[in-house]
């Protein structure tokens, strides 16, 4: 029987998805007694492995956990715990460990499995985003059901990192903003006399082009006129109905300029670069072309006129002309790794390699009876869906790949916090299977049960709604090697000290064989200053160590976060040998936290390995640009995790109490499902 102070030994879920494993056999009173005093023992450590755990000590919930099952071995519960500690300290093979035992034991329990699955397509790469085979519709928006978001004969369209849609429409001159969940957020109408064309996106930026005005508009997210360039006519900086538009990695501008079958090139505040293509039909030569895509080197043209699409350098000069097979009239363009994905008016959509040649058209789904009519755009987001806006149907068409559509969603509770009972607050890692964050996510998409019953008043925009702030660590290499780089730490630290704000904190951490705080977690400029000037140095070169310390001690806070490692390159035999690189990989993917490596030597390639694994970079003491960015890369980083808040209709004289909670992810006819509890304070 369950007790008020007892967690239960498995979490209560579906029926059909878990076997009950009752915790005691029917045994002799005395049996039962002992048991039950093993258990209480049991529990008391679970419990304080559980404060360990909600606090993000994960290495030291371990501990507590391990000795729960010391005392009593069938403890479920604490093993489950003890595998989910493992993982989120990025111990991840200790992990599959303790939850293949959990399956040998239950091998009904899907949940179980569905982790197991999900790690091993994880490390073993089975899992590639987009692949160019078969689709499922996931979701699509109608113009007909969008009120005063309509969007008739629409163009174009861009998708930003929270999975908003911003469509154009050319007979109405309007751009609306979609939400992932089919909800209209916003309308951008300039002019009476605008025909709204093309659209890219690119790190928070729009930019859209009028073909009725002859300019093109840069705006925000939130589809506020930043800056408008261009007008009528056919010299530099000039247009005669721009349609297409993209951005450059480097966030140059072209805009084809179809009227005058060329392309502009302009920078990112929209002054004018170059100008490439003209008419005609030979190489070099466009005719009426419809849109474009770059790459850092290779800037792609859909030249309409001509059925092809021509290629250039980022410095205008004709590369090639590509014939697609199957190809008709081309006309929208993105990049999808290594691929082209051309929206084709009478085809449908194509993914064609340049590199082979090779071309697969993608037009009807659900056996042929659904097809495009007219797609006029297509792009796959990061996550691998795949958008298609249907000019004739007047619809966006959002398709998952077929692998993903059987796949789960991977959830994950990092802590949950109840300093504040009766408020609750459960912080989530939401995944994709092949391990992307999950974005985009609203109130309707998420289900908490508690106890069996649903709380009201869910909210899940706290860490959404707070200002950006930065929470670093500057972790100082002090081995012997630094010693000579001494008077280079304090000038290479002041990229990142001087744009620091008063809502940021910034921890100075030394290390060579161990690791110290040498300045808490502070604003100050002077006092950390103060710090990176003392001389502690010593033997020893525990980069693993100093890395794993770092994250273990911005994992909790809720700014946005980062490591800054700063050394001079050097890796020691002994670097990595308690810390792997893989385990600091795993540790800072499993809390989303980049590494950000600064060389005063040279780059070593394990560095630039986990900068890279990480969402990080690899810079020297030389590339200025780079370590100028460090900090705005961080404070200005995505928020990946979730916080659902909502009050518990639990009172405090249920202390000690566990509470079994649920959640479930649903978004795109594609799911997820979580456990977990708290003991009531």
């Amino acid at each position: 029987m369950r007790t008020p102070s007892a967690p239960n030994a498995w979490p209560r879920l579906a029926a059909a998805s878990i076997a009950v494993m009752m915790l005691f056999s029917i045994t002799p009173a005395r049996a039962q007694s002992r048991d039950l005093v093993k258990f209480e023992r049991a529990k008391e450590q679970f419990r304080q492995g559980m404060v360990h755990f909600n606090n993000m000590r994960y290495l030291a919930s371990v501990e507590f956990f391990r000795k729960a099952l010391v005392i009593h071995p069938d403890y479920y519960t604490a093993r489950e715990y003890l595998a989910r500690s493992y993982r989120l300290a990025g111990f991840t093979d200790e992990a599959l460990n303790e939850w293949e035992i959990l399956s040998d034991e239950a091998p009904d329990n899907v949940l179980v499995r569905a982790r197991i699955d999900a790690i091993r397509f994880r490390e073993g790469g089975l899992f590639a985003p987009g692949r160019t085979g078969e689709f499922v519709l996931a979701g699509e928006y109608a113009s007909s059901d969008l009120k005063r978001f309509r969007f008739p004969h629409p163009v174009d369209v861009a998708v930003d990192t929270a999975r908003n849609a911003y469509i154009t429409s050319f007979s109405s001159g309007k751009l609306v903003k979609i939400d992932p969940n089919k909800q209209g957020l916003d309308v951008f109408a300039p002019a009476l006399d605008s025909k709204l064309y093309g659209i890219d996106y690119y790190r928070g930026r729009l930019a859209v082009t009028d073909f009725g005005r002859d300019c093109v508009y840069l705006m925000d997210e939130g589809m506020k006129i930043q800056r408008t360039f261009g007008s009528t006519g056919n010299g530099e900086g000039l247009f005669h109905g721009p349609q297409g538009v993209c951005f450059d990695p480097r966030g140059n501008i072209y805009v084809v300029d179809s009227g005058n079958h060329r392309v502009q090139k302009f920078d990112d505040n929209g002054a004018f670069i170059l100008t490439f293509g003209k008419q005609g039909s030979y190489e070099g030569q466009l005719e009426k072309p419809s849109d474009c895509a770059a790459d850092r080197e290779r800037v792609y043209v859909t030249d309409t006129g001509n059925n092809r699409v021509a290629v250039f350098d980022d410095s205008g000069n004709f590369l090639d002309n590509l014939s697609i097979e199957g190809s008709e009239k081309p006309r929208g363009i993105t990049l999808h790794n290594s691929s082209l994905l051309v929206a084709d008016e009478k085809q449908g959509l194509i993914f064609f390699d340049p590199t082979s040649k090779s071309a697969t058209t993608f037009a009807s789904w659900e056996g042929g009876k659904r097809s495009f009519r007219r797609p006029y755009a297509g792009l796959v987001d990061r996550d691998g869906f795949l958008y298609c806006l249907d000019y004739l149907q007047e619809r966006l068409f959002i398709f998952s790949p077929l692998e993903r559509r059987y796949s789960n969603y991977d959830i994950e509770i990092a802590s949950i916090d109840v300093k504040k009972f009766p408020a609750v607050a459960l912080y989530l890692n939401v995944r994709d299977r092949g391990g992307k964050a999950l974005y985009g996510l609203t109130r309707d998409n998420f289900s908490v049960t508690e106890d069996g019953a649903r709380p009201s008043g869910i909210y899940v925009d706290y860490l959404k709604d707070k200002s950006p702030s930065a929470s670093m660590v500057l972790c100082v290499d002090r081995s012997r090697t630094m010693g000579g780089y001494h008077n280079d730490i304090p000038w290479v630290a002041e990229f990142v000290l001087k744009k620091m704000r008063r809502d940021d904190s910034l921890k100075v951490a030394g290390f060579n064989d161990d690791y110290r705080t040498e300045n808490d977690f502070d604003w100050s400029r002077r006092r950390a200053l103060k710090a990176l000037k003392a001389r502690p140095y010593g033997e020893g070169k525990n980069i693993g160590k100093a890395l794993y310390n770092a994250l273990a001690d911005v994992a909790p806070r809720i700014n946005r976060r980062g490591v800054i490692l700063l050394t001079d390159g050097v890796v020691a035999d002994d670097s990595f040998v308690r810390y792997s690189e893989k385990i600091t990989i795993d540790f800072a993917n499993s809390h989303h936290i980049p590494v950000y490596i600064v060389c005063l030597k040279e780059k070593n390639p394990v560095l630039e390995r986990i900068a890279a694994a990480t969402g990080g970079a690899v810079f020297t003491a030389r590339e200025m640009d780079g370590l100028r960015s460090i900090y705005d890369r961080i404070r200005k980083g995505e928020e990946y995790r979730y916080v659902l808040v909502y009050s518990t209709f639990k009172s405090p004289t249920l202390k000690g109490w566990w509470s079994d909670i649920r959640i479930e992810v649903n978004y795109r006819n594609q799911k997820g499902t979580e456990w977990g509890g708290y003991f009531v304070p």
